[in-house]
């Protein structure tokens, strides 16, 4: 999380389009230019199943964990996970050990 933050930012796939997982990368990625924001060539969308993740945070950390979508003009997908402060490097090792490798695509 970046500092002053209370929540980690991530984008809601399933806002863009129910199952075609391409079209919701594409649709990211543009929401992510349109901010202003930079997608490197050496970066990767990671896609996590947000009820796996949850359930794992609440099971290791007695943690709950809550994905808001926040929506903005340009980007109505963000999406912040709160209730990770005080226990943020835990909390970031569980959401990543709940990534399926088979779910990690190239950002750029």
């Amino acid at each position: 999380m970046r500092p002053g933050e209370e929540y980690l930012s991530t984008n809601w796939l399933e806002h863009f389009h129910p199952a075609d997982r391409a079209t919701q990368l594409a649709a990211v990625r543009q929401a992510l230019l349109d901010k202003g924001r930079s997608v490197r060539r050496t970066a990767f969308f990671l896609v996590l199943n947000v009820g796996a993740a949850a359930d794992q945070c609440r099971q290791e950390l007695s943690q709950e964990i809550r994905f808001v979508n926040l929506g903005e003009p340009h980007d109505p997908s963000h999406t912040g996970i709160y209730g990770m402060l005080g226990n943020e490097a835990k909390a970031a090792q569980l959401l990543a050990q709940s990534v399926n490798p088979a779910e990690i695509y190239p950002a750029g």
